[in-house]
This record gives C-alpha cells, sequence and structure tokens, in this order.
C-alpha cells in the first residue's frame, strides 16, 4: 500500500487556540507528501450529531483518503480507525456514532480497529485525542501504513451508531421530521425529502413547539407551508424548498426563519392542509 495524499479533518476545536495546527504539523510529519484539508472545526464542543451529519453530508464529495473527525474531549469508548469502499479511505475517530452514518453512506466498512497504544497515547489515557492518538494514526495511514498494523481488529458492526435521526410517518398520514440545523442564511434544514412528504401534496401544514428562551415560554405553532416545486424558489411566507443535499428546508422568502423558534432537534409535524 502507497498511503494516501489527502487527508482531511473535522473536529469542534475551534481555532483560536494551536490544536488545529499542531494536528497538521503532526500529520505532515508522518506523511510529508499528504495534503491536510480542514471540512469545519467549528462544531460546537461533544455535539456529535451535527458532526455526523456534517460528515455524511461531505462523504460523497470529499477526494478519497483518509478522513480525520475529533469531536468531544474524551474517548470513553477509544479511539478507531475504518476502511470503506475497499481501502479507497479510511475513518479515524472516536467510537462515539460520529464515523457510523458516513460509513453506511458509503457502502459499510471492510475493516475496523480500536486503536492502540503506539498511535501516540493509550484510547483511554490520551490527554488530547485528537492531538494524541488521531492525528498520529491518520498520518500513519496517509503514510502507507496498513490499517491491521495501527490496533486491534474489532468488528465494525459493533460501532456505536449514528444519533442522525430518520422521519417518522404516523398511521394518520402525517409526517414527523426533525431540524438538523440552522444555516447562517436563516434557513431551517430537516431530515425529509420531496418523496417521503410528495403524499401530502402541495400545501401542508407545520406544527412545532417553539424553543423555551431565558423568560420566554415555549409555544405551539402551527402555519401553513407551500412545498416548492423541484428546483424553484421558494413561495411567499413559510415555504419548503430543496437543499444542497436532497433534503428539504423550510424558508421564509426574502427573510430568516430563525426567529419562529426552531433549533437543532425540534419536531416538527408536516400534515395535509384541510
Amino acid at each position: 500500500m502507497s498511503g494516501f495524499d489527502t487527508v482531511t479533518c473535522l473536529s469542534d476545536l475551534g481555532t483560536a487556540d494551536e490544536s488545529v495546527g499542531l494536528i497538521h504539523s503532526i500529520i505532515r510529519q508522518a506523511a510529508p507528501h499528504a495534503a491536510v484539508i480542514d471540512l469545519c472545526h467549528h462544531i460546537d464542543p461533544h455535539d456529535t450529531r451535527t458532526a455526523a451529519l456534517m460528515l455524511v453530508r461531505s462523504v460523497p464529495h470529499l477526494a478519497p483518503g483518509v478522513v480525520l473527525a475529533s469531536v468531544g474531549q474524551r474517548l470513553d469508548r477509544g479511539a478507531i480507525a475504518v476502511s470503506v469502499g475497499e481501502g479507497q479511505s479510511m475513518l479515524v475517530g472516536p467510537d462515539n456514532g460520529v464515523l457510523a452514518a458516513a460509513t453506511a453512506a458509503v457502502g459499510g466498512a471492510d475493516a475496523a480497529v480500536r486503536l492502540g497504544a503506539d498511535n501516540g497515547a493509550a484510547g483511554g489515557q490520551a490527554l488530547h485525542p485528537a492531538r494524541d492518538v488521531l492525528a498520529p494514526a491518520a498520518g500513519r495511514l496517509a503514510a502507507g501504513v496498513p490499517l491491521e498494523a495501527l490496533g486491534q481488529p474489532i468488528d465494525p458492526t459493533l460501532l456505536l451508531p449514528s444519533l442522525v435521526a430518520v422521519p417518522r410517518s404516523s398511521d394518520d398520514g402525517s409526517v414527523t421530521a426533525e431540524v438538523l440545523s440552522i444555516t447562517r442564511w436563516g434557513t431551517v434544514q430537516l431530515n425529509v425529502d420531496r418523496e417521503v412528504l410528495a403524499p401530502l401534496g402541495g400545501v401542508l401544514v407545520a406544527e412545532w413547539t417553539s424553543t423555551a428562551r431565558a423568560g420566554v415560554a415555549a409555544e405551539a405553532n402551527s402555519q401553513t407551508v407551500q412545498l416548492a416545486p423541484p428546483g424553484s424558489a421558494p413561495a411567499a411566507g413559510l415555504a419548503l424548498s430543496d437543499d444542497p443535499y436532497g433534503l428539504l428546508e423550510l424558508t421564509v422568502a426574502g427573510g430568516s426563519a430563525e426567529h419562529l423558534g426552531f433549533a437543532a432537534g425540534t419536531e416538527v409535524r408536516l400534515r395535509r392542509a384541510t
């Protein structure tokens, strides 16, 4: 094996201190030929759900190589490395669900190992998981070290599953979706696609409970929502339109839906308008 020429990094480390720079340096020391790409380092601390979502959305577009995902300050279940695509790429990260959805999206794992003490530090004793365990392992993989040399083989089916939610359909025909994130443009990304909502027609009712804020009680909301035709601009008012990942997002034409009380994890019940 000749190694990989690309290492893509995703973390909750931020860029206010030296952590990301250290990751780059450690990887480049092990694999000077490899380009290190920063996908994102501003995931909220310990937000494994958002990290898993971001990674699964990105994997179809990433260059083949090593992916390093570091979310959380501890390695309670240890760190793992996973081979996917018959060895075309390697995913390295904590066994906390961050890698699971991305692994499934590319056809599942070929093999997996739990990273050992020779990757910088013992998994459970690492003071800085990204620096002490994940970056050394990613660098060694990029340099051509075989996966099996990095740790003890484990059954990939036993990895902690992802926390990315799926929509639920009810007997009355309604669909309960979940807010994945609020974008910087004020759109509300949902975990549901056009095909799931097609039986409900072009005009729907959205029902949700707004997120309670300090001094402000949560309240139930119900609004009519227009399902925009595929590829078209959203209609006036609250509308559902296609997002860049094949899912749907709630938008307010010319404005932001953020003020309506949505937050990541908010459940949105969508039903046919009567």
